[in-house]
């Protein structure tokens, strides 16, 4: 007799496997009914700061029937895109509530907050636990790939930047080039959403990869792709940062001063952030002040060691950077390096080869005719004229 079936997502499957690869510990399975309430109430999981209860609750209702009728110990496919991708033994089944379940992970229930929206879509009324396997090889890969890098190199103090690189500006190198000082091995985890922006993911890859292999010693950074799932998106996300950094083996994280999850609140009479709350992980939190381009001081600097005003600095805010970019247009070499936006506007106007080489040829010294063409050429060009000031 064939197996009963859970149809589940893409996104369900990657947060199963960090589950199953303990990489969420200490949560290493999924949650029961009594489990996920005193998680939901105290914030912790057997004595360790853990934001909220695991569970897989998918939607639909194909799945809703099954979950409904399901006999303890059967074996179920799971299936996402039509293939089967995994297998669970059902131990119970619980009912959630779909609301207090949306605040505990997002903070709100507010539907223009694009996780909320996605998360309401996909999470369904009934809960299971039992023991599971699913398949997604790249994530037992990445574990290796760090342990072997740790082992490699001996390293004792191992820190960790999470970053999504839309785009990948001064700062970001900077913040990684002063967190390589003081660590013998960095591992760089590459945010891997499960929404459509407008920078790709494999663009965004291909940035920090070009950065490592040519202007960071090769044998203290490893860059890791991170699957980051709706479990991510709330403001949670600091505290599950920290949890995944810790089982990949780092011993310290760096946060920027404006990360999202760095917010202040008040509890008992008393002002206080995440951070306060979560030094029972067992590693390092380094908070990184914000920098600035100061136009009197010439060069990046701290705002909090810089004595000029604010009349003075040039913010690095993704989101204008990316908008020029949008528009095709090159950053100044102060807030991009020229190579990085090169890669991102080909791949943001991949159609563009035959007008930008035209435009090459009539405008730019031409080294040989017999070089073949691509557009990074041009872009790379374009910003050294930009920088020629002997006429301005």
């Amino acid at each position: 007799m064939a197996k009963r079936q859970l149809h589940i997502d893409k996104e369900a499957v990657a947060t199963l496997r960090l589950l199953e690869d303990g990489l969420l510990y200490p949560a290493v399975k999924l949650m029961n009914e009594e489990e996920s309430k005193e998680v939901d109430k105290t914030r912790k999981y057997n004595g360790i700061t853990y934001p909220f209860s695991f569970i897989l609750a998918p939607a639909g209702k194909t799945n809703e029937e099954v979950l409904k009728s399901i006999s303890k110990d059967e074996q179920l496919d799971l299936v996402c895109d039509g293939e089967i991708c995994g297998n669970i033994t059902a131990n119970g089944v619980f009912e959630i509530n779909i609301i207090e379940r949306i605040v505990l992970i997002y903070g709100t229930t507010n539907e223009e907050h694009p996780g909320v929206k996605d998360t309401l879509k996909r999470l369904g009324k009934y809960a299971i636990y039992g023991d599971f396997t699913v398949k997604f090889d790249d994530i037992k890969k990445n574990k290796q790939i760090v342990a072997k890098a740790i082992e490699d190199t001996d390293a004792k103090k191992i820190s960790a930047m999470m970053l999504s690189g839309k785009p990948f500006h001064r700062v970001h190198e900077r913040l990684i080039r002063t967190a390589l000082v003081s660590c013998d091995l960095m591992v760089i985890f590459v945010l891997k959403p499960y929404t459509n922006d407008v920078l790709k993911y494999e663009t965004r890859y291909k940035t920090l990869e070009y950065f490592c292999e040519h202007y960071l010693p090769q044998d203290k950074v490893v860059l890791i792709p991170l699957e980051n799932t709706y479990i991510f998106g709330g403001f949670n996300e600091l505290t599950l940062d920290v949890i995944v950094a810790k089982n990949f083996g780092c011993t310290k994280i760096i946060v920027g001063q404006n990360h999202a999850g760095l917010g202040a609140f008040y509890t008992h009479g008393s002002l206080e952030t995440v951070i306060d709350n979560i030094d029972d992980i067992g590693i390092e939190i380094d908070i990184m002040s914000e920098f600035v381009y100061c136009d009197k001081c010439s060069t990046l600097v701290s705002t909090n060691a810089c004595p000029h005003g604010r009349h003075h600095h040039i913010n690095y805010n993704s989101s204008a950077i990316l908008e020029l970019l949008e528009m095709g247009i090159l950053p100044p070499a102060i807030l991009m390096r020229k190579e990085i936006s090169s890669i991102i506007l080909c791949d943001l106007f991949p159609n563009r080869l035959e007008k930008l080489n035209k435009i090459q040829q009539q405008l730019f010294p031409q080294p040989s005719l017999l070089d073949d063409f691509q557009s990074k050429h041009f872009y790379e060009s374009l910003i050294d004229l930009y920088k020629t000031s002997s006429l301005t």
